[in-house]
């Protein structure tokens, strides 16, 4: 079983609703009021973004960077990693965040409103080595912040490795918690040629008992801009760790925008509990899916621009899913709906891709 079982809920309650879908229907239907060419437009725009050559070569940074010499940190990368391989990046998100609570609450050197990068790596410039596969300092570069590192991005091989010849840009990891009221305040910025095309902060708050990371800002590619903020948190509640996690992305050029909450899920849990909203804005028109699920069993439903078009309740392995008139629904709006599905674990994905770079720092408070 999943050790996120609300996103997993949601799947499979939109999932069923394809599979439920029969010609036929009397069911009223999403083409009636949504326009679902341009609501797959949407998508593919967002898909776009992520397949990028520039967001490729910010992905080759991921798990590349100096920050995991100490034992400890390679503990934790490994469980990270084993969690990304389990379930995917909500099960990564929820690892991810544990992890920074018990890092914290056991390193009593951990920094607390002060700055992490520390003034021995200030102002370096790292580069890539085939050699080792890593990146290594380069004391002949300058260019870099004053207050963070830099890091040469390359483009890539289909294989996502440096080419060492084709330099492309920069990547510069600032460090903005001198004076912040963060624990940690890392701002990542990626310049290819003389455009921006990544900026984001990343910031944690944790204390012995809950632990709260985000990342905002926004991501370029393909013509188009993706505006993000992601933040997952994990809290204690009579013993359980449970994990809560919100997303807002926009293209707003396109009027395009998902934003979805994910409450109360628990950590290691058999069944399914907790709940998932998630609301997707194509212009005018929204779809919503509002579900809750408790000892097993779900509750859930679908609404369109605010009037309820489905239905679905039962065990997760039994789902019976109506249409608002109580008739099964029609396949015109299935591919809408497996978009959304895609891109709820998208969101977690992405939040992975973004903190690959600088996870040990962010999860062990380690000073460079």
């Amino acid at each position: 079983m999943s050790r996120k079982p609300g996103l997993r809920a949601a799947g499979t309650m939109l999932l069923g609703l394809m599979s439920a879908a029969c010609d036929g229907s009397t069911a009223p239907s999403i083409t009636e009021s949504l326009d679902t060419d341009a609501a797959i437009e949407d998508f593919q725009a967002l898909e776009n973004v992520f397949a990028s050559e520039d967001w490729a070569a910010f992905q080759a940074l991921g798990g590349r960077t100096p920050f995991g010499a100490a034992g400890a940190s390679i503990e934790v990368a490994g469980a990270l990693a084993g969690a990304a391989t389990r379930d995917g990046g909500l099960s990564l998100t929820s690892t991810l965040v544990d992890r920074v609570v018990a890092a914290h609450a056991d390193f009593d050197e951990a920094p607390a409103l002060g700055p992490i990068i520390s003034g021995w790596h200030r102002g370096s410039t790292f580069v890539y080595d085939p050699s080792t596969d890593e990146y290594e300092p380069d004391l002949t570069r300058e260019g870099a912040p004053a207050t963070g590192v830099r890091f040469i991005v390359y483009a890539v091989d289909p294989a996502g490795v440096p080419i060492i010849a084709e330099e492309r840009g920069y990547a510069d990891l600032i460090d903005e918690g001198d004076g912040s009221a963060e624990d940690i305040a890392l701002r990542l910025r990626v310049v290819m040629g003389d455009e921006t095309v990544l900026d984001y902060l990343t910031t944690l708050d944790h204390d012995a008992t809950s632990g709260a990371l985000s990342v905002g800002g926004f991501l370029a590619g393909d013509g188009a801009r993706l505006d993000f903020d992601i933040r997952a948190a994990a809290r204690e509640a009579d013993g359980v760790t449970l994990l809560d996690v919100d997303f807002d992305l926009a293209v707003e050029a396109r009027g395009f925008s998902i934003t979805g909450a994910v409450r109360g899920i628990e950590d290691g849990a058999e069944d399914d509990g907790g709940s998932v909203d998630i609301t997707v804005r194509h212009r005018s028109d929204s779809l919503r899916v509002d579900m809750t699920g408790a000892d097993g069993l779900l509750d859930g439903s679908v609404y369109l621009n605010d009037r309820l078009f489905a239905t679905v309740q039962g065990p997760e392995d039994d789902l019976v899913f109506l249409g608002a008139d109580g008739h099964p629904l029609r396949p015109g709006e299935i591919l809408v709906l497996h978009r959304i599905v895609d891109v709820i674990e998208d969101a977690f994905d992405f939040l992975e891709d973004l903190i690959d770079p600088v996870d040990e720092i962010v999860l062990l408070g380690v000073i460079l």
